[in-house]
């Protein structure tokens, strides 16, 4: 590269005294060759982007196009962030723009133009008459992929063991409990009305405890019986209101006010009605337990492009920040009475749509549970370049 440098240089030098055909020649070879690197470049199983310091592009490959989802193909001086959909990853090279000079790598999980997991490098270029950036794009959606389904069987595999131990060992004494209080309330029917409220008193603090029990013992296996995901066209604003609807008494005895926003232009899309409607109650039980006194349930759906974001915003006495980052694991829970399979299962619902949740939260003012999910109106798959001649000619 250094010897071609040297004899640009020179042919730059010596060009007042090149006859008209040398020129043309020379001119002709760069673009063969330029025409030969791009080529090279679009067969490489990476994303390569070459901006400047402005942000401005000035060269990207066929991966970056299809990885980033470019709308239109760039022509003379387009900015970058005009044409990157994926807000997570215009902002960090909004924000790298800032600090060019610092070589950077992030990972993130993108869901325009579809669900990804990319690993994007940030290397400065110095050269003579300038300096540019060289954006490199893995996808790591194959390697992610596989660890979290490794990852979830083992998971699965767990839940299934210790719900079977649990059946095994809790069921069969529940049921003989249940029983002998039967039994207790016969006996205490012939006692005197004093005594008889006094042992009912403490056969009813024994049957709350039972049922309790009982309870812990089906979220268990309700947790590893989940049914085969069924994605139709459905409204996600119809399937929050029913669950609003659903546990409303239950708000209204514990003093929570919800209060919905919907938005009206939010199409249906593919989605798993059943899955989506107990995250939702999961999710509005969540808020209610957090606000013990009682308050507001904040509950959204807004559409942003391609995606909807549905968001649950209590008044609770918040998350501490030693918890925050293990609320979404199995039998995790700070509550007493919790079986610390709600979140758990909340999670594995959004992965499962191809969406994300963020969780933002602050001791004694309440946490903010947000769903991104795609919409999706079928299966999407990568966009293909309308005419590879014309990027060709809009990349010169």
């Amino acid at each position: 590269m250094a010897s071609k440098v040297n004899f640009i240089d020179k042919v730059l030098a010596r060009i007042d005294r090149l006859d008209r055909e040398s020129v043309h020649g020379y001119v002709s070879g760069l673009v063969r060759e330029r025409k030969e690197i791009e080529q090279i470049l679009d067969q490489v199983n990476e994303g390569i982007l070459l901006l400047d310091r402005d942000g401005i592009m000035k060269f990207a490959n066929r991966q970056a196009f299809l990885w980033l989802g470019f709308q239109r193909f760039f022509k003379g001086r387009s900015a970058i962030d005009e044409l990157v959909e994926e807000p997570l990853v215009r902002r960090f090279i909004l924000d790298r723009l800032k600090r060019p000079e610092e070589p950077a790598s992030e990972e993130f999980q993108v869901l325009i133009p579809r669900e990804m997991f990319l690993r994007i490098h940030w290397s400065p270029l110095k050269i003579e008459d300038g300096s540019e950036v060289l954006v490199r794009i893995e996808d790591l959606t194959q390697e992610r992929d596989r660890n979290a389904e490794e990852a979830q069987v083992r998971n699965v595999e767990g839940l299934v063991r210790l719900a079977a131990g649990v059946a095994h060992e809790i069921g069969n004494p529940l049921n003989a409990i249940q029983i002998h209080i039967g039994l207790l309330k016969d006996e205490i029917s012939k006692l005197t009305k004093v005594r008889q409220n006094e042992f009912r008193r403490l056969t009813e603090v024994i049957a709350s405890e039972t049922r309790r029990l009982d309870q812990i013992v089906r979220s268990f296996l309700r947790a590893t019986r989940r049914p085969p995901l069924r994605f139709r066209l459905e409204s996600l604003n119809d399937i929050l209101e029913e669950a609003v609807d659903f546990l409303r008494p239950e708000m209204t005895k514990r003093k929570t006010r919800p209060k919905i926003t919907l938005d009206k232009k939010l199409p249906p899309f593919l989605l798993d009605r059943d899955r989506l409607h107990q995250t939702f109650i999961n999710l509005i039980k969540n808020g209610m337990e957090a606000m013990p006194k009682g308050g507001t349930l904040n509950i959204s759906t807004s559409l942003r492009e391609k995606l909807c974001l549905v968001r649950f915003e209590d008044e609770g006495k918040g998350i501490e920040e030693q918890d925050l980052p293990h609320i979404f694991e199995s039998y995790y829970t700070t509550k007493e009475e919790g079986s610390g399979l709600g979140l758990t299962q909340v999670y594995q619902t959004v992965r499962e749509h191809g969406g994300r949740i963020d969780v933002k939260s602050t001791p004694e003012k309440g946490s903010i549970f947000t769903l991104v999910l795609p919409v999706r109106q079928e299966r999407l798959s990568l966009p293909q370049p309308r005419n590879p001649s014309s990027s060709e000619e809009n990349r010169r």
